[in-house]
């Protein structure tokens, strides 16, 4: 997302780039052709901008000291990887005089920061869905699922199901190790997606999945409850597999007694998507957001030079 992020920027003017450690690295699961620079090889100016992920824990402190920096908090239950797990005393990088504020991704994540960090200024960005997540139909008797995360969960969850029978003549495909293009290609395909990442900021696989016009059951890894919507989809709380089960049983049980369920659901889930979480939207909200950083700082977004993104490889 952070390569979008800047790619939104340098379509309206900004100087912007990635930013990684390491030489000659760049994001080749999905097609770009964002500006990419080495950190120890920029120099910042007064009108730089940092923006850096959450996940560089209290060592964000460290960071490039003096230069003004904003927090993309993709996930908020990340926000203290790496702290001490005693509870004893560490830096607060969200409290540092360098750090102008955060973006966060849902309301779910919004709201922990703002209670974490009250006075910090907390700025809600909607992700977009590339037009290259759309539905296609009729679809196969598919379901896809993304193993990454909550392994244990998956092997339960689908082994239920297959004592049940509910899998008999349905294809099964874990979506691992594909370009986005690829996955893009087998959610058009798919059915059903069941989802197990948690916890999320708000997570991609299951709102793509939507958009490409599945039902989709599973964890909503709370980042993604404002999307769960029961009217097109199935939520299920962490850890209750056997929910978990009953509600994709119920999914393809309806499936073979009415074979217009999924169609239906799909395409409302897509609908959804559409509207709410359009590239449109994410383009709007990031403009709005830099330009508000911009002028609380007295700078005009036509002189700002570099809001600048630090990543070193996809999660």
């Amino acid at each position: 997302r952070l390569y979008r992020h800047v790619d939104v920027l340098c379509r309206h003017g900004y100087s912007a780039s990635i930013l990684h450690q390491q030489p000659g690295f760049r994001c080749t699961w999905f097609a770009n052709d964002t500006p990419v620079a080495v950190l120890a090889q920029v120099t910042p100016q007064p009108t730089d901008f940092l923006l850096v992920p959450e996940v560089l824990g209290p060592s964000l402190s460290q960071l490039l000291p003096r230069v003004s920096k904003v927090i993309f908090n993709q996930n908020a239950y990340l926000t203290f990887r790496g702290f001490p797990a005693d509870g004893s005393p560490a830096p607060n990088p969200y409290a540092s005089p360098d750090v102008l504020g955060a973006f966060a991704v849902s309301e779910d994540n919004a709201s922990y920061l703002r209670y974490v960090f009250p006075t910090l200024h907390i700025v809600r960005l909607h992700y977009g869905i590339d037009p290259l997540f759309a539905p296609s139909f009729p679809k196969r008797k598919l379901i896809t699922y993304m193993p990454r995360k909550n392994g244990e969960d998956v092997v339960q969850v689908l082994q239920i199901l297959r004592y049940h029978g509910v899998l008999d003549n349905w294809e099964l495909q874990a979506l691992n190790g594909l370009t986005e293009t690829q996955v893009a290609e087998r959610l058009r395909e798919s059915a059903v997606f069941l989802s197990f990442g948690h916890p999320e900021g708000c997570p991609l696989p299951p709102l793509e999945a939507m958009a490409s016009g599945c039902v989709v059951v599973g964890y909503h890894g709370r980042g993604g409850r404002e999307y769960f919507q029961p009217r097109f989809s199935w939520p299920i709380e962490m850890g209750d597999i056997i929910g978990f089960a009953q509600a994709a049983e119920e999914v393809l049980r309806h499936a073979q007694d009415k074979p217009s369920f999924l169609e239906e659901r799909g395409r409302q889930a897509s609908e959804y998507v559409k509207v709410h979480y359009s590239p449109e939207r994410e383009e709007q909200d990031i403009l709005t957001a830099w330009q508000t950083i911009c002028e609380n700082r007295g700078l005009s977004t036509k002189t700002v030079s570099v809001p600048h993104a630090l990543w070193e490889r996809p999660l």
